[in-house]
């Protein structure tokens, strides 16, 4: 099994209300996301996929989410975004995205996001 990531960063605020700490306040972070996606084999130039691919799959979330307020976007109105969520939300973006290539050997693995070192959280589906 190849497995091959891209990290990406972006800048962002948000809130969370109910929190017992600061966190309850507005505040902000540079996030980073790490996205890895998993192959059994090799294209015939002996890749998984393509980095330049990855970045480009990867790349229109990332503008969306930097320099925004988390709590304003659409999938947080119903969810707080914390780590957890903001992990889940660009997993489940790319899942989709990855639904219309029709190169079905490349999965996408996980995706872990840092706010700040060292609180990571990964999202990832099991198979079973």
């Amino acid at each position: 099994m190849f497995l091959i990531s891209v990290t990406a960063t972006f800048a962002a605020s948000h809130i969370l209300p109910g929190y017992p700490g600061l966190c309850s306040k507005l505040h902000g972070h540079n996030w980073t996301v790490e996205v890895s996606w998993s192959s059994r084999g090799l294209d015939p130039l002996g890749m998984a996929l393509d980095f330049h691919e990855a970045e480009a799959l990867l790349g229109p979330l990332i503008k969306e989410l930097d320099h925004s307020h988390l709590n304003d976007h659409p999938f947080f109105r119903e969810r707080l975004p914390t780590s957890e969520q903001v992990a889940f939300f660009l997993y489940t973006r790319l899942k989709e995205i990855m639904s219309s290539r029709t190169d079905s050997t490349v999965r996408l693995d996980q995706v872990a996001v840092t706010e700040m070192a060292p609180y990571k959280a990964i999202y990832r589906e099991t198979s079973g």
